[in-house]
């Protein structure tokens, strides 16, 4: 009996290898890829602003990464003896204003060089929806926790992405030249909007993409959004909040990631870091035993190979 649709995504007309770098933003796609290509070595870099959620505030954070744009007292906030940025996730925080800004600055010049050098940007959209400061008329974000009512709540338009993003996207071209951009939408349900307006707002971003990789020859997308809610396609692959994808279903996409983007030997590759890295986690057995020291020698050889073939690679 089958049980799910197992979607094949098209591949993509380009091969991502451990010889290049890689740039992930935006959602919690690029957060669980992005652990998923540094546990297997790849060069990748994720989030310099933390988890981003809506278009609006992702392209915030690449404009400012290409402009080498440092962080405003405009948009600090402190709450609980911490201090935040209404442009970042509130996992970038700092106990001073001084440390935040200094923080967020040498994080954004970081960025700034290794998107310079990337071979792929992966953006990731999660929500249409977005909240914009109603003082400064900023777009968050992230609220921090602030009183709903100094925010308002809108939904973004097609046209309103696409024209942004078009534009992103000519800046990126003459930045990095080489610069391939792989588009996804987040699976995870964002149910604190409403069932019908998560729905809405997974529509709204689906038309977006696929209309910017219409008019863009460079711009690519990977089907996240679709190997959860169409090929998958049950609850059982979700975490127990009905709403994050649980570890089988992003091993899933894992899967389907690596047989759109790698070749043979990089899947290859793949398969031995990730029995290296299975060895480098098991329990500590008894120091001097025999299975201890057949571990350690496992681990010394398997590095050995990896290095003599992909001197590059670090353990």
């Amino acid at each position: 009996m089958k049980f799910h649709l197992n979607y094949n995504p098209q591949k993509f007309d380009f091969e991502i290898g451990h010889e290049q770098n890689l740039f992930l933003i935006g959602s919690c796609f690029s957060e669980n890829i992005g652990n998923l290509l540094d546990q297997h070595k790849f060069k990748s870099y994720s989030n310099p602003s933390g988890i981003l959620f809506n278009p609006a505030s992702i392209h915030q954070s690449i404009t400012d990464i290409l402009n080498l744009k440092e962080l405003s007292d405009n948009f600090i906030l402190s709450r609980n003896g911490l201090y935040y940025s209404y442009l970042h996730h509130t996992s970038v925080n700092a106990s001073t204003t001084k440390e935040l800004k200094e923080n967020i600055n040498f994080q954004t010049k970081k960025a700034n060089g290794l998107l310079k050098k990337s071979d792929v940007l992966i953006i990731t959209f999660g929500t249409a929806f977005f909240y914009h400061h109603l003082t400064s008329g900023q777009v968050v974000a992230n609220c921090h926790k602030q009183p709903q009512q100094i925010f308002e709540k809108n939904l973004l338009a097609v046209n309103e992405i696409v024209s942004a993003y078009n534009g992103l996207i000519k800046k990126l071209q003459i930045f990095n030249p080489k610069l391939k951009i792989i588009f996804t939408v987040s699976p995870v349900k964002y149910l604190k909007d409403g069932v019908v307006e998560n729905n809405l707002s997974k529509s709204t971003l689906s038309v977006a993409v696929h209309e910017l990789i219409k008019r863009n020859k460079n711009c690519y997308y990977f089907a996240a959004y679709e190997l959860v809610n169409d090929d998958l396609r049950d609850y059982r692959f979700y975490k127990e909040d009905l709403a994050h994808p649980n570890e089988m279903a992003v091993n899933y996409i894992w899967q389907k990631f690596s047989e759109t983007c790698f070749n043979e030997s990089t899947v290859a590759l793949n398969n031995q870091i990730h029995k290296l890295n299975l060895a480098l986690n098991h329990r500590q057995m008894s120091a001097g035993s025999q299975e201890q020291q057949k571990l350690q020698d496992f681990i010394i050889k398997q590095k050995e190979e990896i290095k003599k073939l992909y001197p590059t690679i670090e353990f």
